[in-house]
């Protein structure tokens, strides 16, 4: 079975910054933009959001400088690190959160740098999960 990779992706859900993402055979992205509840209430929204985490292979946050919390983006990082799946951050506000700084497996104020490394990383893990090894028995 060629399983694909599962990239969430946690930020701002106003800016479209997720139409930015490199589309790849190997990646299934999981945007919030198109499964959130947040119009059905708040229980279900947050629930979708955290089962949404849990079930990714890597979460790719974008802490925009337009972002004015980030409160969203946190949670959703606080979940991945409590459940040890790898966070890659993208970093546009001037003042670096201590959390991320220390919890992000790649830290990088480019946009298109961090775009980059997910896209390595997914692809690399990828193949790590789908390459079939024969062993010899002879």
């Amino acid at each position: 079975m060629n399983r694909k990779i599962k990239v969430y992706l946690s930020g701002d859900m106003y800016s479209n910054w997720q139409d930015l993402m490199i589309e790849s055979d190997c990646i299934e992205y999981l945007d919030p933009r198109k499964f959130s509840y947040q119009n059905k209430g708040m229980g279900e929204f947050v629930n979708q959001d955290i089962n949404k985490v849990i079930e990714s292979d890597f979460v790719f946050c974008y802490m925009s400088e337009d972002n004015p919390s980030g409160f969203g983006a946190t949670w959703e990082c606080a979940v991945a690190n409590q459940h040890n799946i790898p966070i890659i951050t993208v970093w546009g506000k001037d003042y670096i959160d201590p959390f991320f700084a220390t919890k992000s497996m790649y830290l990088y104020t480019s946009l298109q740098k961090g775009i980059a490394k997910i896209c390595s990383l997914a692809t690399h893990k990828h193949l790590e999960l789908n390459t079939v090894t024969t062993v010899d028995k002879n």
